[in-house]
């Protein structure tokens, strides 16, 4: 039940909703289905049940009071609109009564019949990229079917979903199977000659002056070696928050003391102590790049985080606000309402050149940022494209225990297309190769490090 505690982190609707209760009692005892996630939400006298919802089961998932944790953004007698600290809202339609399914105890179901259909059904009901990945569904189930019957045994039902997962080839698929069931296999994995964090520190050994950290490496800054461009690299889009004291910020023990203060906080409030330690650090950064002609922006080696954080950093290479995106959620009949989303500039944003540098392993809310930088042309994209994958994991369960996630949301540019499998496109490509070893090792040649988008960016700073 690891990843399932995880939607505590989505479960910040429930202290809004006590807060708004106790004190305004608009919201009185009632039901309400959320509208393209699966979720099912009750209230009774200040008592707030989430349930999680499938084909065959209703699993409540926090159940009780809990506070500071959520902002009800409006609510009527039919529908209420609540957002847990990020872009999203989340959109529930109130019903006379739970689902009938939610009366009845879950029990445990290991028929791998019944958890292949459970699986089925749930990613037809709520993933929304087949088109875009080329996956005929329908098909799957045909094909699957048959071949589902004839097993034995749950570590061959293991294998069967993770071949399945593999023809969607979507980076936000994941599967928790028990590690017992997991077999190890004879395939030959490639693995890069430096790890991410020797080709990081190569990279700035060999190209960037006065090199400085913020919070254990997740951000770095310093000058290119021509001494007018400011460089900027970003690993990560979460562990922005200043709880660490900055002689401890690069000391082997950071990231245990930065989660012995993160685990004290409600999730609401580490949202917003992130984007606090995005404004903190960014106005340093800033002030230390006053006299550069350009800056550079590297996410090539970001994996993703939270997308306001990815938001509000943009903000300070942006001077006009736009309308940068919008979001819609999968549902059984098709597909939520866009909600769309407009950048705000910083108070203090840098006003010169501005490079991104991108790859096929920048990924969810790193490509959030490329995204929004579709709308500013004048943000120069050199490397790769993203990896194509922007939606949050929207985490299930099947009868057996086993979790999943799948991609529930589509992001889309101001002008309504979405990227998803493709990734956001560059300017000038550097024709990355997609597998991360050989990404890695494509930096060294004999005669060194070298890296192809800076000393393009060195060419076009002539």
């Amino acid at each position: 039940m690891v990843y399932l505690k995880k939607i505590l982190a989505l479960c910040t609707l429930l202290a809004g909703i006590a807060g708004t209760a106790q004190q305004r009692n608009k919201i009185p005892n009632s039901f309400w289905l959320q509208e393209g996630y699966g979720r099912a939400l009750a209230i009774k006298d200040s008592n707030y049940s989430y349930y999680n919802l499938d084909n065959v089961s209703c699993k409540a998932l926090v159940e009780g009071n809990i506070t500071d944790r959520f902002s009800v953004v409006s609510e009527t007698d039919n529908q209420l609109v609540l957002n847990p600290g990020g872009i999203v809202n989340y959109n529930f339609n109130r019903v006379d009564a739970l689902p009938s399914i939610c009366q009845k105890s879950a029990e445990k179901n290991t028929s791998i019949e019944k958890n292949f259909q459970v699986f089925w059904l749930t990613f037809s009901d709520n993933y929304a990229f087949f088109r875009e990945r080329n996956v005929n569904w329908q098909q799957v189930y045909s094909d699957y079917l048959p071949k589902v019957r004839k097993l034995k045994t749950e570590q061959e039902f293991a294998l069967l979903l993770r071949e399945i997962v593999r023809k969607i080839n979507d980076g936000h698929i994941r599967l928790e199977i028990p590690q017992a069931l997991i077999t190890k296999t004879n395939v030959a994995i490639s693995k890069p000659v430096k790890s991410k964090q020797e080709v990081i520190s190569d990279l700035q050994n060999a190209y960037v002056d006065n090199v400085k950290t913020y919070n254990g490496g997740v951000l770095q800054w310093g000058f290119l070696k021509n001494g007018k461009t400011g460089y900027i690299s970003v690993t990560d889009m979460n562990n922005f928050a200043d709880y660490v004291p900055k002689l401890d910020q690069d000391s082997k023990d950071f990231r245990k003391k930065y989660e012995a203060i993160s685990d004290t906080k409600t999730p609401l409030a580490i949202f917003e102590d992130e984007l606090r330690g995005v404004d903190s650090i960014m106005k340093i950064i800033i002030e230390d790049f006053k006299s550069t002609e350009a800056i550079v922006i590297d996410l090539r080696f970001n994996g993703g985080g939270y997308e306001t954080v990815a938001l509000k950093l943009l903000g300070y290479f942006v001077t006009e606000q736009k309308d940068i995106l919008s979001v819609k959620a999968k549902t059984k009949r098709g597909f939520s309402a866009g909600q769309h989303y407009n950048l705000l500039p910083a108070k203090n944003p840098y006003r010169k050149k501005v490079y991104l540098l991108t790859g096929h392993n920048t990924a969810s809310a790193a490509e959030i940022f490329a995204l929004g930088t579709l709308s500013y042309p004048e943000i120069i994209r050199i490397g790769s494209p993203t990896a194509g994958i922007f939606s949050e994991l929207l985490w299930k369960e099947l009868p057996n225990g086993w979790e999943f996630s799948l991609s529930n949301e589509v992001y889309s540019d101001s002008k309504g297309k979405s990227y998803e499998g493709i990734g956001i496109p560059v300017k000038h490509d550097m024709h990355y190769p997609k597998d991360r070893a050989a990404f890695y090792d494509g930096f060294y040649n004999t005669a060194g490090f070298a890296d192809k988008a800076l000393e393009k960016i060195y060419s076009l700073e002539k």
